[in-house]
């Protein structure tokens, strides 16, 4: 049984249709205090049970705990936990003393009340290894690559050297050439960034990364890119947080952007149904 939670009905929805298997959705609310309550909509007893649940923002977070809490207490026979976005993923170790390893503890408090886990992309792979459960990670370039082709693009970029891997592999499923930017800082408020080895003037040019939040990097990279005589630029991303106003300010820097259903939103042009199927199934 799909178990579609409130943070996630699209993709849970688009799961069930790939799937064909029964679900059940869960009712959530807040009360004026501010506690959150959920509730399964129909019987999961004796059922294997997959929870598709987003953990963005912070109340999905706490649903998703409450969830598996409900799946336990109603009599689920096992249960899968797919978190397709995975937040605080950037904080997967301590960088200074005195801080909480936020990814860490996540991953301990999902494993209590599952039986496997897997996400999408998640930003440091090494997380899984907090896990004491079977811990997945599934990659969506494959996805974006593929989505990318409606621009026929003559180059794939990462934004940064970071992300060198994802970009690799979605140009060699279209077979595109692809590099990254190289940033280079002039002084302590100016950062250089450019292609680091291939020349873009007159080129489409596609720019994939696994999170977009602020959009910051990605939109200096687009200025960079046009400077440097390129005739399109789009973007691309797994995870779409658009923070504040980046969405507005993504829109006038690209000739357009794209993002999957791992956070559902109005640019969520590719699904990640078709790659979490056969987790669900097997």
């Amino acid at each position: 049984m799909l178990v579609i939670g409130p943070a996630s009905p699209a993709l849970g929805r688009r799961i069930k249709k790939e799937t064909e298997i029964d679900s059940v959705e869960v009712k959530s609310k807040i009360f004026p205090d501010g506690e959150i309550y959920v509730k399964l909509d129909g019987d999961v007893s004796g059922k294997h049970c997959t929870i598709v649940q987003t953990t963005y923002p912070n109340r999905h977070l706490i649903e998703l705990f409450f969830i598996q809490d409900a799946l336990i207490e109603n009599g689920a026979r096992s249960i899968k936990v797919i978190v397709p976005y995975y937040s605080y993923s950037r904080q997967d170790k301590r960088f200074e003393k005195g801080e909480a390893i936020s990814a860490r503890a996540i991953a301990e408090h999902i494993s209590l009340h599952s039986d496997a886990f897997y996400s999408v992309d998640l930003h440091a792979t090494g997380i899984l290894d907090y896990f004491k459960i079977p811990s997945h990670n599934l990659s969506s370039m494959p996805l974006l690559a593929e989505h990318s082709e409606l621009y026929d693009p003559d180059l794939l970029l990462s934004p940064d050297e970071g992300g060198k891997d994802r970009i690799r592999m979605a140009a060699e499923d279209i077979d595109k050439p692809w590099d990254y930017l190289e940033k280079t800082r002039i002084d302590g408020k100016t950062v250089e960034v450019k292609p680091k080895r291939m020349d873009v003037e007159g080129m489409t040019v596609v720019i994939l990364d696994d999170i977009i939040s602020t959009g910051g990097t990605m939109i200096e990279a687009a200025s960079k890119l046009y400077e440097m005589g390129a005739d399109e630029v789009h973007a691309g991303c797994t995870h779409g947080l658009f923070v504040g106003d980046s969405l507005e300010r993504l829109k006038k820097s690209f000739d357009s952007f794209f993002c999957t259903d791992t956070i559902e939103c109005e640019q969520s042009e590719v699904s990640v149904a078709p790659l979490l199927k056969e987790k669900i199934l097997g």
